[in-house]
């Protein structure tokens, strides 16, 4: 690196931009660190080598690990994980480290492979928050060490280890809106749950939130645009029927909450048709009917 050196020095010499001119190399131009003063572009600005300790530090940058399509290892096609173009030789060299790579790993590692592009790909489609996702990680993680995933797919664990997380984050998402994304059936995601509720939940000291309808109250006024009036009056319409007597238990929350969004919305003047509401709660609109009638009997009015 002497002729840089030499450059450097020559520069400073014939500098006349401040009393102690300092020149170094900063984004692609010869630049004066005192005063700012700009001297030429760097022509050949091509990678040279680190010598110095600091050099090397500034030069070590974390590589991914896990790419979209799975670990940095992985190739698809004729393209390695970070998308370069391979030559024949080298993927056929990287194809028999990838055979050897597999017979030296162990089905827990092959296992999260498979699950974590899995996991950002939900995490992603449902607008999941960082935090509630890597909760779903670390459940899901204890699920495969328990050996839990003997005769149950990946999917349906993953979504059954985002359900809890949401849970346990108090966040109201419905399992049918998880299970419609990863397209799985309803069913087997509840069951998982269920033994992720019972098994692993308290080994990672997590507790679930159980929701009221005043909860899902929130959720479908958002979602439906509906006031803060017709919120605050669907909100009052629960809380008369329980004092009155009425008995929520077995009762779907989400029922309750879409029958007095309905009752809201007609005081309001900001009618929602029944076919509406109850597609966005997920329940039938028979269900709703009864809802509406049984807080209609209870509530009475509302002032």
């Amino acid at each position: 690196m002497p002729d840089e050196n030499e450059f450097f020095d020559e520069i400073e010499d014939e500098a006349s931009c401040c009393d102690s001119p300092k020149v170094s190399q900063e984004d692609g131009f010869y630049v004066c660190l005192n005063c700012g003063f700009v001297y030429s572009r760097i022509l050949d600005d091509s990678p040279r080598r680190a010598f110095t300790q600091e050099e090397i530090q500034k030069r070590k940058s974390n590589e991914r690990v896990y790419s979209p399509i799975g670990p940095r290892t992985i190739i698809r096609g004729s393209r390695d994980a970070r998308g370069t173009l391979l030559s024949p030789k080298y993927k056929s060299k990287f194809n028999r480290l990838a055979k050897i790579h597999r017979s030296l790993t162990t089905s827990y590692e092959r296992n999260l492979w498979i699950a974590l592009p899995n996991l950002q790909r939900l995490q992603k489609r449902l607008g999941i928050p960082d935090p509630v996702a890597e909760d779903a990680l670390r459940i899901y993680t204890q699920t495969v060490k328990k050996k839990l995933t003997m005769g149950r797919s990946i999917d349906t664990l993953l979504s059954a280890s985002i359900f809890a997380a949401l849970r346990v984050h108090g966040i109201p998402r419905t399992a049918e809106e998880i299970t419609k994304v990863a397209q799985i059936p309803k069913k087997k995601v509840i069951k998982a749950y269920r033994l992720i509720l019972m098994e692993i939940l308290p080994k990672l000291n997590m507790r679930v939130q159980h929701f009221t309808s005043e909860r899902y109250v929130d959720k479908f006024n958002e979602e439906l645009k509906l006031s803060m009036k017709c919120r605050n009056i669907a909100v009052k319409i629960i809380k008369k029927a329980r004092e009155s007597g009425f008995n929520s238990a077995g009762k779907d929350p989400k029922g309750i909450a879409a029958a007095a969004i309905y009752i809201g919305s007609k005081i309001c003047n900001e009618n929602r048709t029944q076919k509406e509401i109850s597609k966005l709660a997920r329940v039938t609109e028979v269900t709703l009917r009864m809802r509406v009638k049984d807080l209609q009997r209870y509530a009475n009015m509302v002032d």
